[in-house]
This record gives structure tokens, C-alpha cells and sequence, in this order.
């Protein structure tokens, strides 16, 4: 099945219907853990889009990454965290500038390392949420 346009739509309402009832229960930790399920997920279909010719600056997948990036760093309990919450300060405003970087190259391999990065933080919160 082809998707189309209308079909893209209708996925990404349920899928947001399905994570607002998801946040609503969540800890702290888990919130974390959602934003960087969303991360991945716009970056993914980035580097789809980036595959197929497109371009990808100024699309919803792009803002939504920008704006997740932004949220993580701004929502720091700097406080509570010190040194670690600084250093995943650096860690978010160096993902944003390789994401800025990424966009504006249109670069797959970019997005891919980008990506790659992500994963492994968001592998390290989950592992954290197990604990």
C-alpha cells in the first residue's frame, strides 16, 4: 500500500492520541524516554526524505527535532543534576548544531550520525529507567 498524503495525516493523529494517553501516567524518566522515541522517529524520516530527493529544511519532521532538542536542554534540572545535567547540556546543543548542519547539507550520512548519537543517549535512558 502506497501512502498517501491523507494516509501520513490520519497516522501521525493516532500516533499522537496513543502518546499524550501514554505521557499522562508517565514518570519523569519515561517522559525523557517518549521525547526520544519522537527524536528518532523525525530523524528517520528525515533521512527517508533526504533518500527519496527531498529536502528537508523548513518540514514538520525538522521543527519537531529542533523543538525536542530544545526541550530536553531547557527542561534540565540543573539543580538536582550538576555536572551531568551540564554535561547533557553540551550533548543536546551539540545535537542541535549537527541537526542544523544536517538539514541544511540535506545530508543522509549526517542525519545517519546524528542519529547514531541519539541512540546511544537514549540507549543510556532507558537503561536508567530500568534501574
Amino acid at each position: 500500500m502506497v501512502a498517501t498524503a491523507s494516509s501520513v495525516r490520519a497516522t501521525g493523529v493516532y500516533r499522537r492520541m496513543q502518546q499524550e494517553s501514554r505521557a499522562a501516567g508517565a514518570d519523569p524518566i519515561e517522559l525523557v524516554c517518549m521525547l526520544y522515541d519522537e527524536l528518532e522517529l523525525s530523524l528517520g524520516v528525515m533521512s527517508s526524505m533526504i533518500r527519496q530527493g527531498q529536502r528537508v529544511s523548513a518540514t514538520d519532521p525538522a521543527t519537531r527535532a529542533r523543538t525536542i532538542l530544545i526541550g530536553l536542554d531547557a527542561n534540565l534540572d540543573r539543580a538536582a543534576g550538576g555536572d551531568v545535567a551540564d554535561a547533557l547540556s553540551r550533548v543536546y546543543r551539540s545535537m542541535r548544531r549537527k541537526l542544523d548542519d544536517a538539514v541544511q547539507a540535506n545530508s543522509d550520512l549526517m542525519m545517519q550520525e546524528l542519529l547514531e548519537g541519539v541512540n546511544d543517549v537514549s540507549s543510556a535512558w532507558r537503561q536508567l529507567r530500568h534501574q
